[in-house]
């Protein structure tokens, strides 16, 4: 994640916490950010040729009704650096933000199929205890892992991957031979 979009989350973090309303800056970070994502959006906002009073009459015409006035001056700031393609990253340092204040840790769990709610549960309570943490986890599918699954919790990674099983298995072969 870049620097500055840790910095511009930290900054808005503190406003957030002086005000009480980082549930509304996470709303609306996450409306931002989902904008964002919008490539022909990105390419108008964020283009050095597009005059900044022009982006912001755009900004404040697409959100004015949907986000707060300090989100809506927080991002025509984006606009007038050409960074507004920054918002997925920042959302994203904003909520671990939140959750480090909330005493929660950020996991993600991959696997080689969708995982039943039953097999995520006892994944996700295998990871707690190991952190000592409540976690908010988020679940991805690769196919090319085979089998098993990955969890990365912080800078923690716990591999219980068929491919890296077999991996394993075939260097103790190389090795042994």
């Amino acid at each position: 994640m870049a620097l500055s979009a840790r910095r511009y989350a930290q900054a808005l973090f503190l406003i957030a916490e002086e005000k009480g309303d980082q549930e509304q800056w996470l709303a609306d970070l996450e409306l931002l950010a989902d904008s964002s994502r919008n490539s022909d959006f990105i390419a108008f906002i964020d283009s050095p040729k597009i005059e900044n009073v022009k982006k912001i009459e755009v900004i404040k015409e697409a959100f004015s009704k949907s986000v707060s006035e300090m989100a809506l001056n927080f991002v025509s700031l984006l606009a007038t650096r050409n960074s507004v393609a920054s918002l997925p990253n920042i959302a994203d340092a904003f909520q671990e933000l939140v959750d480090s204040e909330k005493g929660v840790e950020r996991a993600e769990i991959v696997s080689a199929v969708k995982l039943t709610d039953a097999q995520e549960r006892d994944i996700v309570g295998k990871l707690a205890r190991m952190v000592g943490k409540e976690l908010s986890v988020t679940t991805y599918v690769d196919e090319s892992i085979l089998g098993g699954y990955l969890a990365r919790v912080g800078d923690r990674l716990v591999d219980g991957s068929v491919k890296t099983q077999l991996e394993n298995m075939r260097r103790e072969l190389i090795r042994g031979a």
